[in-house]
């Protein structure tokens, strides 16, 4: 068989619905935080699942999932091959899992078109329920012009094969289903753990060294080109020049990792940037900070940005995420084009902007965006097998 086993829980759990997830990479991100937040509510409780990854490139969450009783499964461990290697083996081996294991249905959770493919092997292989849920509305600039090809040829050539069609954000539906109906999901929170607390915000910056009284900005999420990262940093680098006492605090991991911290050693702001990497539990940092950095290239809805409003967190934001993701008061939208220097004025500005913060939980939570409703939403579909 091609695939590798990374987890076989010890606990494994075997009653209810049985779902296999697909997700193309798995690591801490937004996907996963999702996914997590689906099995932590429904696993042994009418479902249990099995996951799927094509790679994988963090192993935070295994020692949770195993906990669980949920096997992971992955084809290519610790490593990122090219995209064809990843599709056509990646394809077989799901195939061959489905024939072990003979799941209810499949939920396949994807940044863009070939993510189809997933649910056309299932559907093959016989699985009656097809779930494909669009996390993203666009795709990188690396290999752009493969990309859209292929993003292209997925929708065209295996879009038909699912039976329900979820999306983060109606923008997010419309770039993976085009003019298929589809059901937009919000990436539902637990908003109690994110609501502001004081307690919080002195433990971590006690951690790291932070002043109490200083100010504090930051992000959390993979070091990646859709965070823009870079410009992150350039934009500190400016707010440095207003405010020679703030940090910038960027919490996660990623494959830019390397070039952000070789920008600042040349910005020389090494003394005002903290890069822990991964934290277990990220809540406490929306806390902590007093502004959060969201100059993304493209998201789908931008969990981390939901999190950060449940916690009072003022916000400066491109207009790359969807209208669906702006839920409070306390956040700014501005274009990428108005520059480094802008960005440093208005997260200057909102970071000194006097807010209830932990008032804006409840306004998350009414907006629609409280995991419980959110996995109820799933579930309905995992039992029901279409929305078309």
């Amino acid at each position: 068989m091609k695939y590798l086993s990374r987890i076989l829980a010890s606990n494994h759990r075997s009653d209810g619905i049985h779902v296999l997830c697909y997700s193309e990479a798995w690591g801490q991100g937004g996907v996963e935080t999702f996914l997590m937040s689906i099995f932590r509510r429904w696993q042994g409780k009418g479902f249990y699942f099995t996951l799927f990854s094509c790679w994988d490139w963090n192993l935070a969450l295994d020692a949770e999932l195993e906990a669980l009783g949920i096997d992971r499964f992955t084809v290519f461990p610790d490593s990122k091959p090219g995209q064809v290697k990843r599709l056509c083996e990646g394809s077989a081996a799901f195939g061959a899992l489905i024939n072990e294991i003979r799941p209810d249905a499949v939920y396949v959770n994807t940044m863009n078109g070939m993510g189809f493919l997933y649910s056309e092997v299932a559907q093959k292989h016989g699985v009656p329920v097809r779930v494909v849920h669009s996390h993203n509305s666009a795709f990188g600039s690396g290999q752009a012009v493969v990309k859209a090809v292929m993003h292209s040829f997925g929708r065209a050539a295996f879009g038909g094969s699912a039976t329900v069609r979820l999306a983060c954000s109606a923008d997010a539906g419309h770039y993976l289903f085009g003019a298929r109906p589809f059901e937009v999901v919000n990436n539902g929170i637990d908003t109690s753990r994110f609501a502001f607390d004081p307690a919080a915000r002195t433990e971590i910056r006690s951690r790291f060294g932070i002043p109490q009284d200083t100010v504090l900005f930051g992000s959390v999420g993979r070091i990646a080109e859709a965070k823009n990262p870079l410009f992150q940093i350039r934009t500190f680098a400016e707010v440095l020049r207003a405010v020679p006492g703030a940090y910038y605090l960027m919490v996660c991991d990623g494959d830019m990792k390397g070039q952000v911290k070789a920008l600042i050693r040349e910005l020389g702001i090494n003394d005002r940037v903290i890069m822990p990497g991964y934290l277990p539990d990220p809540a406490p940092v929306y806390s902590a900070l007093d502004c959060f950095l969201m100059p993304s290239l493209f998201e789908g809805l931008a969990i981390v940005c939901i999190e950060a409003q449940c916690a009072g967190c003022r916000i400066v934001c491109s207009e790359a995420l969807p209208p669906e993701a702006h839920v409070s008061d306390a956040e700014a939208l501005l274009p990428l084009s108005a520059g480094e220097r802008a960005w440093a004025e208005k997260a200057v500005e909102m970071s000194y902007m006097d807010v209830d913060r932990p008032a804006y939980a409840a306004s998350v939570r009414e907006a629609g965006f409280d995991a419980d409703d959110t996995a109820r939403i799933v579930a309905g579909v995992l039992i029901g097998g279409k929305n078309a």
